[in-house]
């Protein structure tokens, strides 16, 4: 019998090593930040290895040792990969004397994290214990998200995830042990079970997704302590969430109500409001107006734009060498380039994660004395120049901050479009193979209606190009840029549909991201790009005063901005600029006729669609209560024609078999009998049946012939030896209808009867 126990707790051994795998993964996504990058992988592959053995049938003196030598061996592997420990020398015992060196400080978060992992899996083995642990740690996030400047909301959807897998889990593990005739019928029959799970989650994700967004009544703890002595903290001016990208906050605290402008370094989760800022962050020598670019990114999650971590990067390390030249494999054929030199001082004592230019980037040179080009890492295909690797320095103390640079030259290769050859460019001619995939991805749940809404919107236009045109002056044209946008007319869950069809209004962040998805919904691979508006240059005036100033473009915190990119082919990547009030730098064929950018207008919302449908018109709440109640009543029918078959399929789980047709005709009698008690014709606890249908017959004569039919089938289904068959049990039924119908006349409202 142990034997027996042991083979089914394995399946659930391995469902808990996987929902607590799950939940591990969301404390080091959390941690990422705060790691050096070594130390997260190393964790990573720690929780990874242990999972993978935990979950093979191995004896456990030998599991022990497997999972030992399995995490040393990757520990080694994963330093040598990150350039950590360099091995030399025969392994025993130089090179194992070598790892114990190097394998300080980072082994003890790997131990740590596995020592957790193996008392998790010991200690929660009930429901008591599980709900616990997720309680734990839900209330933890919620902390943190609350009390730092992280945001762990989708860390919490995967943490109520797993959890929920693992109480489902648990639960047919106890229902496996208590009832293993049920429990091995039900195996025989896997894809119902799934599918009744999968109907369990569905409906708890549909109600959550469905519940109204509301603001909260009380304030919180603590945005009432941040507020004790501000204004700021009044009904009247609610706090702004510390979260955004590119022209919104840059990392300067995590006090909520004052969020200001600057250069972000988490993309993950877009919106909210922020306060200009208007300290300064470099000043740019340049010949040519250009954006100083910083970051791209690939990957749209429906929130935001998902970190480096996930994208993943090709990196070079950069060598400085006579001419400081940055290796360049992708070539714009079709393209001429100007050569241009930029100096750029930086104004500030921040230390950011790349170096800005313009694009493309040729080649860079500190100009700071003690401060090394081999500190940067470049990747060639999104043109991106790396300081310290991911701004690692951030992490690395005052020593790091002090080499970052104050002033280097960047030499660019800034595009020169030929307008109206690029205009003519088919789709067949600018995308003969499928070039950059990548940057066409959208993610599963993607609105319909926002590739519907640029399918309309670029109709007219007869090629890429131009098609990218009119969606460009449709988003400048048709929405208002604000730095506070109104986030309590958001209804979609998914930050482009909710701007283009809810709030309407908002900043580059939002015009940026949009015009990448829409693109890329018309098969036009498009990325995201943050970094720096150009800036201004002094007037007249103040250079007549201070010529020493020279007509340095100046950039502070309020030109932080996010900007798209196209990609055309042998054209190459072509900015694009969708953000009302902002002029993209964009050198044309001189040859070309090249039309000014519209003037942006603000219009009211009645003018920014012409011939509404009938879906525009209505409102999204009346929408979706009209689906709930429609989804309501087809449930309410299924369950009502379907109700014999829900009832007998109860038994039958709880029997492990199916139920025989003298069964189903006994259960079905006494069921029939248990209804008629509510329309007047009880049976008394010392009576058989044949004796309380003797009494209803004299009660009601016009249902004697039924209930003889009824009391022969339902004698011979209990005492015959002869097999019921299914014409004796189809009789039953009928039988069953029609004296539910016979008597339905006797259920009276008292008020409505006839004295």
């Amino acid at each position: 019998m142990k034997r027996a126990v042991n083979r089914q707790y394995s399946w659930y051994r391995i469902f808990a090593v996987l929902w607590l795998l799950l939940i591990g993964i969301q404390w080091v996504d959390y941690t990422e930040p705060l790691w050096f990058s070594e130390t997260t992988t190393l964790v990573t592959v720690t929780l990874l290895t242990i999972a993978i053995i935990e979950v093979f049938p191995v004896p456990s003196p030998w599991k022990w040792s497997i999972k030992i030598i399995a995490v040393v061996l990757g520990w080694r592997a994963v330093l040598v990969v990150m350039g950590a420990y360099v091995p030399y020398g025969p392994f025993f015992p130089d090179q194992l004397q070598g790892m114990a060196q190097h394998f300080v400080p980072y082994i003890w978060f790997s131990l740590g994290a596995w020592v957790l992992f193996e008392l998790a899996l010991e200690l929660l083995t009930g429901k008591r214990s599980v709900l616990l642990f997720m309680a734990a740690n839900l209330i933890t996030f919620t902390i943190l998200d609350s009390f730092t400047s992280y945001y762990l909301w989708q860390n919490v959807a995967w943490t109520v995830f797993a959890g929920l897998g693992w109480l489902a889990s648990l639960h047919f593990r106890n229902f496996q042990l208590k009832y293993p005739l049920g429990w091995r019928r039900m195996r025989s029959q896997p894809l119902k079970l799934a599918f009744n799970i999968l109907a369990i989650f569905s409906c708890i994700l549909l109600v959550g997704i469905s519940m109204p967004t509301v603001s909260p009544i009380l304030t919180d703890p603590y945005t009432a302590w941040k507020n004790r002595d501000s204004a700021s903290g009044s009904a009247d001016s609610p706090a702004l969430p510390a979260a955004a990208a590119a022209d919104t906050p840059a990392d300067q605290g995590d006090d909520r109500t004052e969020v200001q402008s600057g250069y972000s370094r988490d993309d993950r989760e877009l919106g909210g409001g922020f306060e200009f800022s208007y300290t300064p962050v470099m000043s740019v020598e340049t010949p040519v107006r250009s954006y100083w670019r910083g970051e791209t990114r690939r990957t749209y999650t429906g929130e935001g734009w998902a970190g480096l971590g996930q994208e993943g990067r090709d990196y070079e390390l950069f060598h400085e060498n006579p001419t400081g030249t940055l290796p360049h494999k992708e070539q714009a054929p079709k393209t001429e380039v100007r050569r241009v030199e930029q100096t750029i001082t930086m104004q500030n004592e921040e230390v950011y994660p790349v170096l800005f230019g313009g694009y493309a980037i040729k080649s860079v040179e500190v100009l700071d004395e003690g401060v090394f080009s081999s500190n940067l890492e470049w990747t060639e295909k999104e043109g991106e120049l790396f300081w310290l690797g991911m701004g690692q320095a951030v992490n690395r103390g005052e020593e790091s901050t002090r080499l970052y640079p104050r002033k280097y030259k960047v030499v660019s290769d800034i595009p020169i479009i030929p307008l109206e050859e690029v205009r003519r460019a088919t789709y067949e001619e600018l995308y003969p193979e499928r070039k950059y995939r990548e940057y066409l991805q959208i993610p599963n749940g993607f609105p319909d209606r926002v590739r519907e809404l640029a399918e309309q919107v670029t109709a007219e236009g007869a090629t890429p190009y131009a098609k990218m045109e009119l969606l460009q002056a449709y988003l400048r044209q048709n929405y208002e840029y604000t730095n506070k946008p109104d986030l309590s007319r958001k209804k979609s869950k998914d930050f482009v549909d909710g701007f283009l069809f809810d709030v309407k209004q908002g900043y580059c962040d939002y015009f940026s991201t949009s015009m990448v998805m829409m693109a890329r919904s018309l098969g036009v691979p498009a990325r995201w790009v943050k970094g720096y508006a150009p800036g201004s240059q002094p007037d007249p005036e103040f250079l007549q005063r201070y010529p020493e100033n020279g007509m340095a473009y100046r950039v502070n915190n309020a030109d932080a901005h996010s900007w798209a990119e196209l990609y055309f082919g042998d054209y190459g990547w072509i900015p694009f600029e969708a953000t009302p009030g902002f002029d993209a730098p964009i050198l044309y064929d001189e040859e070309e006729d090249v039309p000014a950018l519209a003037e942006t207008t603000p219009q009211d919302e009645t003018t920014s669609k012409t011939n509404p449908g009938l879906m525009d018109q209505l409102n999204p709440a009346t929408v979706r209560t009209v689906f709930l109640i429609a989804l309501a009543i087809v449930v309410t029918w299924v369950v009502y024609h379907l109700r014999s078959a829900i009832y007998y399929g109860f038994f039958r789980l709880r029997l492990g078999r199916p139920l025989t047709l003298s069964e189903k005709a006994v259960m079905e009698t006494l069921r029939i009998v248990g209804k008629m008690k509510r329309r007047g014709f009880a049976r008394s606890g010392d009576e058989t049946l044949r004796e309380s249908f003797a009494r209803w017959k004299e009660q009601e004569p016009g249902i004697s012939a039924v209930l003889d039919g009824l009391l022969r089938e339902f004698e011979q289904a209990s005492y015959s030896p002869q097999a019921f068959s299914v014409s004796q049990w189809r009789i039953v039924q009928e039988l069953g209808h029609k004296l539910s119908r016979m008597t339905r006349k006797r259920v009276r409202i008292p008020f409505l009867t006839r004295s």
